[in-house]
């Protein structure tokens, strides 16, 4: 777990599954935006108008950030030391991973409907289906930091451990709001994923090259 070449591998697969799901989520347009409070002509609008193959691309490079992540969620446990927390945090990632690609699985299929033939109701329920499962994510979101954190703190990463543990604490108050105050919790996660990636990669460098000094005095 110290080779540097590697670290910076599984670095570059977290900081990729923010700018994927990022990306997907713009090139996905508005479909992918829909939240329970929007209005019947919001959605009917949407409802009545077919997607195009941007969208299914946005779809398909969002599906494929998990992948991603769920390669530095397995690295970074097991780099913080592994053990019962390190087996808690990647079932959590597992789990936010399973259902966030649910959620997204719903929004597919009320796009694929779009412009062929389906009821506001029948869209309204499979947009409020997708923001459940969306919210849900966020509890296994703040138990991946929790686990992740506390590993961090235990391995003497200070900086790591407190900044996961306190975008946790601000996940599970934030977690009853939808608005605001609610959604600001992923963009949160994923400066905490770029910050751990880097940081963790990083220290593998620096511990590799004083070692290697240390070969050669």
């Amino acid at each position: 777990m110290n080779d540097p070449s590697h670290d910076r591998r599984f670095g570059a697969c977290g900081i990729a599954a923010v700018v994927l799901q990022l990306a997907g989520l713009v090139l996905s347009g508005k479909t992918h935006q829909l939240e329970v409070t929007a209005s019947t002509a919001k959605i009917a609008h949407a409802l009545a108008t077919p997607v195009g193959a941007t969208t299914w691309v946005g779809a398909y490079i969002e599906l494929a950030s998990f992948g991603f992540f769920l390669a530095f969620a397995a690295w970074a446990t097991a780099k913080l030391g592994g053990g019962l927390l390190a087996q808690i945090g990647r079932a959590a990632a597992t789990s936010y991973a399973t259902l966030s690609i649910a959620s997204l699985g719903v929004l597919d299929a009320f796009s694929y409907r779009a412009g062929h033939g389906i009821s506001v109701p029948i869209g309204r329920t499979l947009i409020t289906v997708n923001e459940a499962l969306y919210v849900a994510s966020w509890f296994l979101v703040a138990l991946f930091l929790l686990a992740t954190g506390l590993l961090a703190l235990g391995n003497a990463r200070r900086l790591l451990g407190w900044s996961a543990v306190g975008a946790a604490i601000y996940t599970l108050a934030a977690t009853p709001s939808i608005g605001n105050f609610g959604q600001f919790a992923i963009p949160l996660f994923f400066l905490w994923i770029i910050g751990a990636s880097i940081a963790l990669a990083r220290r593998s460098h620096a511990h590799a090259g004083s070692t290697a000094v240390a070969r050669h005095v």
